[in-house]
């Protein structure tokens, strides 16, 4: 079994697309809605992606150091989702046509169940106004 380097492995979720955004010059794109709801949306995807890989790699090492990995990554997420301005209801509508019902469904119940398990309300409370505009019908069954 392979030994984890802590230090290494916090790096990686570290550098966000915020860098790579900065590092091409086009740092505005920061700004827009459809990136930053899509870097949040992608990100859910890509950490359970990398969760696994690192879980198949380094087995019950990885375990122990997991959710203070998954605490940073998620949080890094709500950064892009405190930016977005919910009054705009027509970008937000058209965002659930450009993702899909499903990954929007996804990702926002991934993230509402682990900030709940870490009792971090505020961020369930931010995730909550966006799955309300996403799936109004449907907040009530949020616990399914």
């Amino acid at each position: 079994m392979k030994k984890i380097d802590k230090a290494t492995l916090f790096n990686i979720f570290e550098v966000g697309d915020e860098e790579v955004y900065k590092e091409n010059g086009v740092e505005d794109l920061l700004h827009n809605t459809y990136i930053l709801f899509g870097m949040t949306v992608k990100g859910v995807e890509n950490y359970f992606i990398m969760e696994q890989m690192f879980q198949n790699r380094y087995g019950e090492t990885f375990s122990t150091v997991k959710d203070s990995i998954k605490l940073k990554y998620f949080t890094g997420l709500m950064r892009y989702l405190e930016r977005i301005d919910l009054s705009q209801s027509d970008t937000l509508y058209d965002l659930k046509d450009l993702f899909g019902e499903q990954s929007i469904d996804y990702a926002l119940k991934e993230m509402i169940d682990f900030f709940e398990e870490v009792e971090m309300y505020e961020n369930c409370a931010l995730l909550m106004k966006f799955f309300k505009i996403f799936f109004p019908k449907n907040s009530w069954k949020l616990q399914d």
